[in-house]
């Protein structure tokens, strides 16, 4: 069929023809309800008929609804029929009219300018040699459906609070991204940010303060991107870009750097200044994948490296972090039955009194020999288990075993000694340790008074009243407290007297730094001199050089760890260490 056939033709006479004329309308309508009565009461709309031959539309049914047209049956000529429609779906409607049969949904503009979607449906009419001369069908008015069909599409496919693409929208973009991306053979970047330390500010300032606040980025967000389709909020705190058809690595550089950029400033939420900062991952396709998954993979990697240096920068996916990121992920699937297989132990390092060089005491320290991986250092795995919350049955293992190794001991008739633990923030956190803690005092008849739970400052400020009331709960049940690594957390003299501090352990970064640096010097004894004024004892770590010994006798420290005296030993080697009672 010819697309010409709208064209315009003279046929104004035939239109008022066929108006005019009431018998020939009053039959039309005798037709339509003797011939087509089922139809007319399906349509519940408008019936269609186009005549090409004769080149006009005839409407009949609800026309004030469809074109706004007061009249029941309106006769168009073709172009009148035609300025209804938007050219792109006249052009739909064209193209279906070669077909035996329509089923198309169309926008058309009426006489009172109003959008309105409608479906038309119907057959075409052929004459006796088969050439289609016209079409019979219906037009219903489908908007509402249509609207219903565009939010429901909205709540499918966008993130309600933002208005960005979702995951699963977002996703289905980039997969066709990837597609034009291989055939044109262009590189894309994907880059995934995280905003820092986002649930501090649900827990200071309320979750509709964090919600005004992940909006106010979002705006700003929309804004940097070529085209809003390309962001998307992928999790409460996290958003992804995809730069298509980059040229250089330069343009990533200057895409996230107009990122940090949005967060030197404060949002003001609810008449409040907030603060915060971004870490940004970044993978490229197709170096670094060549499919959404991989490419998430990667960036996520390249997130979790930012993350873990600090915060507040970026990180570009590379060869050596997916090492990393693998044995990150090795321990993780080691970590879940290290207790099962029996692979984690326990080693204890003295601590020797200065002035007369006896231990009173050791150190309980974790370390674990996997089968599959060799010995992880505690540096490693004690991270990602607290990440995993898997320190809390560790955490109680190496209680355990130090309870054990307690009763041992004073079965032995040792007395003078502590052992301490290293407990962690999670542990605290977790509301069973005091419970548990209690339960094994009573399981091994083991007094608290031989315990000492070490915690760091940066640690405890993390949930300072709550922590601070566990720690107190368990000095009330005897055991000492002792805060280690003093100098590299928060480092304020005040929670000297805050905390229930028994011990003082100075941080090994202090002894090494004094040979050259003298403030270091001033800082170790002002410590002591405070700490002794408190009634706390003072622990310097990692002594390895008898040089530093002899200072830190000088200045009155009372104890001290570290390899001049011993590495840490197991348990067998270490009982004949301590002197009995009496002895």
């Amino acid at each position: 069929m010819k697309k010409d056939f709208f064209s315009n033709k003279d046929v104004v006479s035939l239109k008022n023809y066929y108006l005019n004329n009431k018998v020939l309308i009053n039959n039309f309508k005798e037709f339509l309800l003797n011939s087509n009565d089922a139809l007319i009461k399906l349509v519940n709309g408008v019936y269609i008929y186009i005549n090409i031959e004769k080149a006009f539309v005839m409407l009949y049914g609800d026309n004030k609804n469809i074109i706004n047209s007061n009249e029941e049956l309106c006769i168009l000529t073709f172009d009148e029929f035609k300025k209804l429609f938007y050219n792109d779906d006249f052009e739909k409607l064209i193209d279906a009219l070669s077909n035996a049969s329509i089923n198309l949904e169309v926008k058309i503009r009426n006489y009172k300018s109003k959008d309105l979607w409608i479906k038309i449906k119907g057959e075409n009419i052929k004459d006796e040699k088969g050439q289609i001369v016209g079409f019979i069908g219906c037009l219903n008015d489908i908007t509402r459906e249509k609207k219903l069909e565009v939010e429901l599409e909205r709540l499918v496919s966008y993130d309600e609070l933002t208005g960005l693409n979702n995951k699963k929208n977002f996703k289905r973009i980039i997969n066709e991204e990837i597609r034009n991306h291989i055939r044109l053979k262009k590189r894309g970047a994907f880059i995934m940010i995280n905003l820092d330390n986002f649930k501090f500010i649900n827990d200071s300032c309320g979750h509709e303060a964090g919600d005004l606040y992940l909006i106010e980025f979002s705006n700003k967000l929309k804004k940097l991107v070529r085209d809003e389709k390309y962001a998307c909020r992928f999790s409460v705190d996290e958003f992804i870009v995809f730069l298509p058809y980059i040229n250089s690595i330069e343009e990533i550089n200057d895409f996230t750097r107009k990122i940090m950029s949005l967060f030197e400033n404060s949002y003001i939420i609810s008449d409040k200044n907030i603060y915060t900062t971004t870490s940004i991952g970044v993978s490229l396709f197709p170096d670094d994948g060549q499919s959404f998954e991989s490419l998430l993979k990667s960036a996520d990697s390249a997130l979790y490296k930012a993350k873990t240096n600090g915060k507040n920068q970026k990180q570009m996916f590379n060869d050596k972090i997916s090492e990393e990121i693998n044995r990150i992920y090795l321990i993780h699937k080691g970590l879940r039955n290290a207790l099962e297989k029996n692979e984690m132990y326990v080693v204890f390092q003295p601590k020797i009194k200065l002035h007369n060089n006896e231990v009173d005491g050791f150190e309980a320290l974790l370390r674990w020999n996997s089968r599959e991986i060799g010995f992880i250092s505690p540096g490693e795995f004690i991270p990602i288990s607290e990440s995993t919350r898997l320190i809390i049955p560790i955490g109680k293992f190496v209680l355990r075993e130090v309870f054990s190794k307690i009763r041992y001991l004073l079965d032995e008739g040792y007395d003078n000694f502590k052992i301490a633990v290293n407990l962690s923030e999670i542990q605290l956190r977790d509301g069973g340790l005091v419970s548990y803690f209690n339960s094994l005092v009573k399981e091994y008849n083991v007094p608290p008074k031989y315990i000492e739970l070490e915690i760091t400052e940066s640690m405890l400020m993390k949930s300072v009243d709550n922590n601070i009331e566990c720690l107190m709960e368990l000095k009330r049940l005897g055991a000492s407290i002792a805060l280690d690594d003093f100098g590299t957390g928060y480092s304020s003299l005040n929670h000297l007297t805050k905390l229930p501090i028994d011990v003082l352990k100075i941080d090994r970064s202090f002894l090494i730094d004094m040979k050259k640096n003298n403030k270091s010097k001033y800082i170790i004894e002002n410590i002591i001199e405070l700490s002794h004024k408190l009634n706390i004892t003072v622990v310097a770590e990692g002594v390895e050089e008898e040089e530093q010994v002899e200072y830190l006798k000088s200045i009155n420290c009372d104890k001290v760890q570290g390899y001049y005296y011993s590495k840490p030993q197991e348990f067998d080697n270490i009982i004949n260490m301590l002197s009995k009672k009496g002895i």
